[in-house]
């Protein structure tokens, strides 16, 4: 795992790593990821990783149908192949079976290979914070999407934004 996060951090990677992260530093993220509950996919092939990427659900009992997906990575050489679709394929798979009714996610808004896979893949667009992600002096946008996964109860009552069900004002 730490060669694949290390050459996607070196070639500045939106993958949360602003210089190229120690063994030790993999590691704890990974120790802090299964911590949190979280669940990863790998794409494998011949025992060499070629990619991964992690869904966690959102705390709260009202909110834990919903789950973040993040961590989406590829090897560079790899990229092109399928990689990263089957991963996020995999994780959309998991978190359905697991009773996640909404995946989220972020992109960063120069990552247009990654936004054209997340949109053939039934992921929309659900906002953008422009200018949010810092990296040095340069400045991208935070592309926010979301996917509907949802295969359970045909009874759900939908209020959407509509002034009406608890809470409402």
């Amino acid at each position: 795992m730490t060669e694949l996060v290390q050459q996607v951090a070196a070639l500045g990677g939106a993958v949360g790593w602003l210089v190229v992260p120690t063994r030790e530093e993999v590691e704890s993220w990974l120790a802090a990821l299964f911590a949190s509950g979280a669940r990863l996919a790998v794409a494998e092939q011949d025992a060499e990783l070629l990619g991964c990427g992690a869904w966690r659900r959102r705390d709260g009992e009202a909110l834990a149908r919903i789950a973040e997906i993040s961590k989406l990575m590829t090897l560079p050489a790899q990229r092109g192949r399928g990689v990263g679709r089957a991963v996020v394929e995999a994780l959309v798979e998991d978190a359905g079976a697991a009773g996640v009714e909404l995946l989220t996610m972020e992109c960063r808004g120069n990552n247009h290979a990654a936004l054209h896979l997340y949109a053939s893949l039934g992921f929309e667009v659900t906002g953008r914070r422009p200018d949010a992600i810092a990296v040095g002096d340069e400045r991208f946008d935070q592309v926010l999407l979301h996917r509907d996964v949802r295969s359970g109860p045909a009874g759900l009552i939908r209020h959407g934004g509509r002034r009406e069900g608890p809470g409402s004002s």
